[in-house]
């Protein structure tokens, strides 16, 4: 019985651990478009896409430091196609931005890859 029991805990952890990890790695700067200062406290929602369906976090908004940059991490068991960002400044236009998994720079390792996605630098228009 016990071997039973024990050969069932191994297989159970076994195929618990079988789906892969992706981490998106997101980064970018914000800056006004007419006197290039950084813009901080900017919040920045990130949309996920698989093909045509949306993925909804519970974290998927970030905000800029006090350099104007944002990095945040994204871990999930889905492979994203694209990932959408929405940049929101009181005064400035919003601004989307999309970015697709052809422009990415991926590494692959055992059981975990790695998504980095730059946005560069990102100049927003004051209303």
């Amino acid at each position: 019985m016990k071997t039973k029991l024990s050969l069932l805990f191994f297989i159970s952890i076994i195929f618990i651990s079988c789906d892969p990890e992706n981490d998106f790695y997101l980064k970018g700067k914000i800056s006004d478009k007419n006197d290039k200062s950084k813009i901080t406290n900017a919040e920045i929602e990130f949309i996920c896409y698989t093909g045509n369906r949306e993925w909804n976090f519970e974290k998927n908004i970030a905000e800029t430091n006090k350099h104007g940059i944002f990095n945040d991490t994204i871990v999930s068991l889905s492979r994203f196609d694209s990932i959408k960002i929405v940049i929101n400044e009181r005064g400035y236009l919003t601004k989307e931005i999309m970015s697709e998994r052809n422009k990415w720079k991926i590494n692959s390792g055992f059981m975990k890859t790695e998504f980095n996605i730059d946005f560069g630098n990102i100049e927003l228009n004051k209303k």
